[in-house]
């Protein structure tokens, strides 16, 4: 079993894709909302930067950037189809601004309601 984790920036596809992946027999995950530190990380790469300036990055640093985290326990044989319903819906997710995608076994889990 895998726990396969999409962090979505794309929020407008949520619909879509709970829609496309009930067809393939995804039928339970979790939505968390999140907010997404790129931008913010983006800010402090300025190679110009003072103390002042850190200082003030540092008070005003922002998560701004709204996302979605989705998570789905599914068995091994359903993970590549769950893979290609999401790269279907999304597009490319090498792209920046779209998603990252990412699984980790489950060696137990308890009280799926199956």
């Amino acid at each position: 079993m895998k726990l396969l984790t999409l962090i979505l920036k794309q929020t407008d596809l949520i619909s879509e894709l709970n829609d496309e992946l009930k067809n393939i027999g995804v039928h339970h995950g979790t939505i968390i909302d999140a907010k997404s530190m790129t931008n913010g990380l983006r800010a402090w790469s300025d190679d110009s930067i003072i103390i002042g300036g850190v200082l003030r990055r540092a008070k005003n640093f922002e998560y701004n950037e709204e996302c979605k985290i989705l998570m789905f326990l599914l068995e091994n044989e359903k993970l590549e189809s769950a893979k290609a319903v999401i790269e279907q819906v999304i597009g490319d997710i090498s792209k920046p601004g779209t998603a990252i995608m990412y699984t980790m076994p489950i060696d137990f889990a308890e009280g799926l309601g199956e």
